[in-house]
């Protein structure tokens, strides 16, 4: 037997006791050392692979899926909830913009919707008065200023009218809320100098860049009010 064929029985079954592999280990003391040590790493190869198996393996192994699955239903709630949380805003912001958004086609529908969204947020006799300095600041953003009050100032801050940054005035009136706009110029709705609805009467002014508006109920002298912003309101160039 040559020495390739040797090979490879010894290969294939390292305790091989076929007569023709024993006579040739001992015909040739290479081959018997050879022989010898292929069995040697035989036997290391499948003592490494008698490994005892701890006797709390079942139940880590359990345990151990348990987490995970677990993990992946939790991965699965924070999923379905983020989807849900986008849904709700989505459905707010379509809400809102179909209350407010460019539906409306004129400054007059948009002014009277917005007043009677938030009929009832603001009393006529709520709080005391916000000082001229805090109006006059966020008047900034629009290149204008108050140069006296037009009375007592129950609220200001900015607000979306049809998606532009304006800003949102709220004055005591004589028997209800005064509500003025400071809105910027936009051709896409019409401009109306006097509009009402049912309960509200307004009218609109139109200055350089921007119009302000004004929505009260019938007690109010809306051309008062008109005449007070002209002879008050100064823009920068």
């Amino acid at each position: 037997m040559d020495d390739l064929q040797f090979r490879r029985a010894i290969y294939s079954d390292p305790n091989n006791q076929d007569a023709d592999i024993i006579a040739a280990q001992q015909q040739d003391p290479s081959k018997k050392k050879f022989a010898k040590d292929i069995c040697q790493l035989d036997d290391k190869i499948k003592q490494a692979l008698q490994v005892p198996v701890p006797d709390d393996l079942y139940n880590k192994l359990i345990l151990r899926q348990t987490l995970a699955s677990h993990q992946v239903q939790k991965r699965k709630k924070r999923l379905h909830l983020a989807i849900a949380a986008s849904v709700a805003i989505i459905g707010g912001l379509l809400i809102n913009a179909l209350q407010f958004s460019s539906s409306y086609t004129s400054l007059a529908d948009y002014a009277l919707a917005h007043v009677n969204h938030e009929q009832g947020l603001l009393k006529n006799n709520d709080g005391e008065a916000i000082d001229l300095s805090v109006l006059n600041n966020k008047m900034t953003s629009f290149d204008g200023a108050f140069s006296r009050s037009l009375g007592k100032l129950l609220f200001v801050d900015y607000c979306r009218f049809d998606g532009m940054k304006s800003l949102h005035l709220v004055f005591q009136g004589k028997t209800s809320p005064v509500t003025i706009f400071v809105v910027p110029k936009n051709n896409q709705l019409s401009f109306n100098s006097t509009f009402h609805d049912k309960q509200f009467f307004g009218g609109a002014l139109a200055f350089n860049k921007n119009n302000i508006i004004v929505v009260a109920d019938k007690n109010e002298s809306l051309s008062q009010w008109q005449q007070n912003i002209n002879d008050t309101v100064t823009w920068s160039i």
